[in-house]
């Protein structure tokens, strides 16, 4: 299976897959994949490749990742090491709260240990640049802050030097040499400074001299930052021995992210290639859904994908047709699709593709002519045929390229039909490719086997047909090449007439299954527009519905909140007129507000009041069949505008949230109009024009307030 998946190449996937990933060691597990992985691992990886899926988004950059060695005995690790071992879990910490938040790769999120109270050790002593917090201990501390007060005493007492010795001085500043703090002074004047001369400038022209008076100063900075380093180195000392103590887990927290990249390599390769998990079903079959080879994806050429299902009833399908026809090229196509799934990366294909539960993937792809052992490409292709004889059962599943090629046709085509029986035999699932037509004729005959081949119209098309042999095209090539004319028509009788005949027959037979499966996908998509136009519609007659429901219930309720008020409005009047024992003007006041109300609140109140001989009708300007579009087409701009205006009046009454203006398209003299009165209008939120299949700019679309 290691030498198939180098042939089909794999390696180069991997490569490829590998470049999604943040940190070398998540490189170095997508190339380390293997297709032997067991099934129960596999599917656990398809498991995880779902669940990361829904939240990559949130998964933060690995790229800090790094395959770390616990620390030797009496190492002492740096700064930045430690600080790194911080960043580690922190990390940890993040991505465990993330797929504990989503419920997500249980089994990785328990591996993983955020180790909080070496976390905060580290934090304690580090910081973010991987330097001692100076205040860190209290030792520390106060070397620091006396270093600084020695610092100052020299830094005051050479000011008042520069001051005093200006004369002698090269330059007016304090500066170090050799780790002693010193001013540069001409060396011509040196003599007449009291001190030690620490170093000379490269001209020899200034002399850097530490003045006597800063001597015991300066060698207390010298101690001070050696009891300084002796403190740090114990710090270094103390937080090294915590990483060891906590390294196992260090390092399966490594391991665990180093996974997550993985999976998140996978899944970004998935998703910039439209991948699917397949399905395994428990047999030993194959159905290939529009199945493309991962390595020539995102190529500029036009690639044809694989439609292929079988094993249900033939177990062998031999694929003829001319050279350069895309034969072996679909022979690693397969291989590359089935191994790589294998080894738990999703495929480039459509859903409901089936891989089986192969044990066992083996086959010969191209030349494999062994120059070690002096073998010819026919004994090399022998002795690999006899390794996968000895292994072959109904649980493999075999590539064989140019099948009985490399040697006498006759005799080819012999061996090559009595491996096919074998193999049969066995129950594996072989696809092999052959130019031979003895080995073509056989076939067709046969049960369990089923020939199949590489459409040719005009070149190769790489679209694979099941039940038609192909033919090899040798002469037809030629002749396009441009081999004389003469030559051809002789080739042609020495070509057995029959063989011809079934030939041409062939080619016929599969330019007639090529428009047929033209009319077929055209009628696909016929079928796929008319269902999303039914769909469309439907929804449409859906939100107009409840739009209806809408429009009645607010209605109802504006009604009601009419009626409501009205009998509040009748209350307070009858209360007004009990407690002013019904004067003359109170029931004046009465009848005045009683006038107002439906007649049906008036019948219902107080029989000792005597309603109005005149009876009011209130009308509810709100038209339930009003409908949400309205055509001004052939109006002059004043009419247009008449129209929509009072139809935004009544739509708006009617609670509508938008309508349609058919104005036509023309020279688009009432669509402007209508488009700068309808920006304007405070009853209107906003304008669009509907797409081109609901009338396009010869339609306004306003939505309402």
């Amino acid at each position: 299976m290691k030498k198939l998946a180098s042939r089909i190449g794999l390696d180069t996937l991997l490569e490829k897959i590998s470049t999604y990933a943040d940190s070398e060691p998540g490189k170095n597990a997508v190339l380390s994949l293997k297709p032997t992985l067991p099934k129960e691992n596999r599917l656990l990886a398809f498991k995880n490749l779902r669940e990361i899926k829904q939240i990559i988004h949130f998964i933060p950059s690995l790229q800090i990742l790094k395959n770390e060695r616990v620390p030797e005995k009496g190492k002492i690790l740096s700064g930045e090491k430690l600080l790194y071992y911080k960043k580690l879990l922190d990390l940890s910490n993040e991505i465990k709260s993330i797929l504990r938040d989503n419920k997500a790769l249980e089994e990785l999120s328990n591996n993983l240990d955020p180790l909080f109270p070496l976390a905060k050790e580290i934090t304690k002593f580090i910081d973010e640049n991987g330097s001692v917090i100076p205040t860190s201990t209290p030792a520390l501390k106060s070397f620091y802050r006396e270093k600084t007060s020695v610092e100052n005493q020299i830094e005051k007492k050479l000011n008042y030097f520069l001051k005093e010795k200006e004369h002698l001085l090269q330059d007016n500043i304090i500066t170090t040499r050799l780790g002693r703090t010193v001013i540069p002074v001409k060396y011509d004047k040196k003599d007449q400074i009291e001190g030690i001369i620490v170093d000379l400038s490269r001209t020899q022209n200034t002399a850097f001299i530490e003045p006597g008076e800063i001597v015991t100063l300066n060698n207390r900075i010298s101690e001070l930052e050696k009891d300084i380093s002796a403190e740090k180195k114990r710090i270094f000392k103390y937080l090294t021995e915590k990483v060891t103590e906590r390294f196992l887990s260090i390092e399966k927290n490594t391991k665990t992210l180093t996974e997550i990249d993985s999976l998140k390599a996978r899944t970004l390769y998935a998703e910039e290639f439209k991948c699917i998990i397949p399905e395994f079903p428990e047999n030993s079959n194959l159905k290939m859904k529009e199945c493309y080879h991962p390595l020539l994806l995102g190529e500029k050429k036009k690639v044809e994908p694989l439609d292929l299902e079988i094993g249900e009833s033939e177990r062998i399908l031999l694929i003829s047709g001319p050279n350069a026809g895309g034969k072996t090229v679909l022979l690693k196509n397969l291989g590359i699709n089935v191994l790589s799934s294998l080894a738990g990366i999703p495929i480039p294909a459509k859903e409901g593709s089936e891989i089986g539960s192969f044990v066992n993937i083996s086959g010969i792809i191209e030349d494999e002519q062994s120059m070690e052992e002096s073998l010819s490409s026919f004994s090399s292709y022998i002795v690999r045929l006899k390794e996968i004889l000895s292994s072959a059962d109904d649980n493999c599943l075999i590539l064989l390229d140019e099948l009985g090629g490399n040697t006498d046709p006759v005799e080819g085509s012999a061996l090559s039909i009595a491996l096919l029986n074998a193999l049969k035999d066995k129950g594996s699932l072989v696809i092999a490719t052959t130019h031979l037509s003895p080995l073509k004729f056989y076939v067709e005959d046969q049960d369990g086997m089923i020939n199949g081949s590489m459409e040719y119209e005009n070149g190769p098309t790489y679209h694979l047909q099941i039940g038609i042999p192909g033919g090899s095209r040798a002469i037809a090539t030629a002749e396009k090449i441009g081999l004389p004319k003469r030559l051809i028509a002789d080739a042609k009788n020495f070509v057995d007439s029959e063989i011809f005949k079934a030939e041409t027959l062939i080619e016929e037979l599969s330019l007639r299954n090529r428009k047929l499966r033209e009319q077929e996908k055209e009628l696909s998509r016929l079928k796929k527009d008319f269902s999303e136009l039914k769909n469309e519609y439907e929804k449409k007659l859906e939100n107009t519905y409840e739009e209806k429901k809408k429009i009645l219930h607010n209605a109802k309720e504006k009604a009601e909140s009419i009626v409501s008020e009205a009998r509040a409005i009748v209350e307070r009047t009858i209360k007004e007129i009990q407690e002013t024992k019904a004067s003359k003007e109170s029931i004046k006041k009465y009848k005045k507000t009683f006038a107002s109300l439906p007649a049906k609140e008036k019948e219902t109140k107080n029989e000792n009041i005597k309603p109005s001989d005149k009876s009011l009708e209130i009308k509810y300007d709100i038209n339930l069949d009003l409908p949400f579009e309205i055509s001004v087409r052939g109006m002059t701009k004043e009419e247009a505008w008449k129209e929509a205006d009072k139809f935004l009046d009544k739509a708006i009454l009617a609670n509508y949230n938008s309508v349609r203006i058919v104005h036509g398209k023309g020279s688009w003299i009432l669509r402007n109009m209508l488009h700068k009165k309808l920006k304007k209008d405070t009853r209107v939120k906003s304008i669009d024009t509907p797409p081109h299949y609901e009338g396009g700019e010869g339609v306004t679309v306003a939505f309402l307030k």
